[in-house]
């Protein structure tokens, strides 16, 4: 379970300082990536595709990050229907990413509902790059673990973005 949550005006002014610096890079533009970030609520809305062998853009999935933690631990990540902006396994896994295999630097799993520790079920992106990973008996190698001094949210997003892209991406969960 992660430490302490940081004062919400150190994780807002992280979050928003990370934000402004892709600003000035392309990682942004060239993923096409929609990102509405909110400072006060410590969440950012992303919207990203998968693609295709010839990077054509196929399907849309909608996230919610939860970056009250941050930096001291990665967002927590959620795939949301954008109608609701919520998840129910029952009604919307079509929102939820299917695997077609895991690229062998990355471990990763989706997992519609998940006890945390603190006895809370919620989808779960099962990654060291995502908060929830932290709040089980998850212990991640110290290579694959988050490190606020190098790492920021868009590792986070690199790592999604790759399970997005062929031949990592499997298409929708229903």
């Amino acid at each position: 379970m992660p430490a302490a949550r940081p004062h919400r005006d150190l994780a807002r002014s992280q979050f928003e300082e990370d934000m402004a610096r892709a600003g000035s890079g392309d990682l942004v533009r060239r993923h096409g990536w929609v990102l509405e970030p909110d400072y006060a609520g410590l969440r950012l809305r992303a919207r990203m595709w998968s693609v295709d062998e010839q990077a054509r853009r196929r399907d849309d999935y909608h996230l919610d990050l939860d970056m009250s933690y941050y930096r001291r631990h990665p967002p927590g990540v959620t795939f949301v229907n954008p109608d609701t902006r919520s998840f129910d396994p029952r009604n919307d896994m079509r929102w939820l990413p299917a695997i077609a295999s895991v690229p062998p630097h990355i471990g990763i799993a989706y997992h519609p509902k998940y006890s945390l520790d603190n006895g809370v079920t919620k989808q779960m992106v099962c990654n060291s790059m995502v908060l929830e990973y932290y709040q089980t008996t998850h212990s991640p190698r110290d290579e694959e673990a988050w490190d606020p001094e190098r790492h920021t949210l868009f590792a986070t997003l690199t790592v999604l973005q790759t399970m997005l892209t062929a031949p990592y991406y499997g298409g929708r969960s229903a």
